[in-house]
């Protein structure tokens, strides 16, 4: 399966959050409808504030930061997106990995 690289956020047990990129595949990912590949995204606000602990922005133990992104849909089950539909926006999953499950 592919490997590709995202931006994890983790709360450790001393409640701290630790920020770092990590190899995933689709598998590591929660299930959606639409899988892109992320050619642009970036770190906003409130990234940067679950990034740094200074907003209680993550809802879970573990998540991927980064939630606008722009890219190509490589997959979709959604009647909205086809293969090859050009994306941009906002998304409920995170756009800081190279291909997005969401």
């Amino acid at each position: 399966m592919e490997r590709f690289k995202a931006y994890k956020l983790t709360e450790t047990p001393e409640r701290k959050i630790r920020a770092e990129f990590v190899d995933m595949t689709l598998d590591d990912l929660d299930p959606g409808d639409v899988v892109i590949r992320v050619a642009y995204s970036d770190v906003n606000y409130k990234d940067a504030l679950a990034a740094t602990g200074k907003g209680k922005i993550l809802r879970r133990a573990s998540c991927v930061g980064g939630i606008d992104l722009a890219g190509t849909v490589v997959s979709s089950e959604n009647a909205q997106f086809k293969k090859g539909d050009a994306v941009v926006g906002v998304v409920e999953a995170a756009g800081s990995q190279q291909i997005v499950l969401g």
